[in-house]
């Protein structure tokens, strides 16, 4: 049960660890475009951006559960890879990508990835 979402960072050379989200998939878009603002100035660096969407997280989220971190093992090419990217879908929102030279992301495994990116 919950609205999950897994939330990982990408530059030209790292992927992030992935960012869980328990209870808060349906807020992802918001948080992402709070984290863009954020970020300006320090476009594509993934640990940074990671580590700024987990403060977000935190500032947003009441208590000590909801939101967690963890390592895993996604190349490049994974993040590109629609099979491989919904196979690790918690359901729910789904996984998502981000592009941190630009901070546009795609949404695999949940109903995030028809979500209408002109929404505010």
């Amino acid at each position: 049960m919950g609205d999950r979402a897994c939330v990982v960072f990408f530059d030209r050379t790292r992927v992030s660890p992935t960012v869980y989200l328990h209870w808060h998939g349906n807020a992802v878009p918001l948080l992402l475009a709070d984290l863009k603002d954020r970020m300006q100035g320090r476009f594509s660096d993934a640990s940074y951006a990671a580590a700024r969407f987990v403060g977000i997280c935190h500032d947003s989220i009441d208590g000590n559960l909801s939101l967690g971190i963890s390592s895993n093992d996604f190349s490049h090419a994974d993040l590109r890879n629609k099979d491989r990217m919904e196979t690790e879908s918690p359901g729910n929102a789904g996984i998502i990508a981000v592009d941190t030279s630009d901070f546009t992301w795609k949404a695999y495994g949940g109903y995030l990835a028809d979500f209408d990116r002109r929404q505010p």
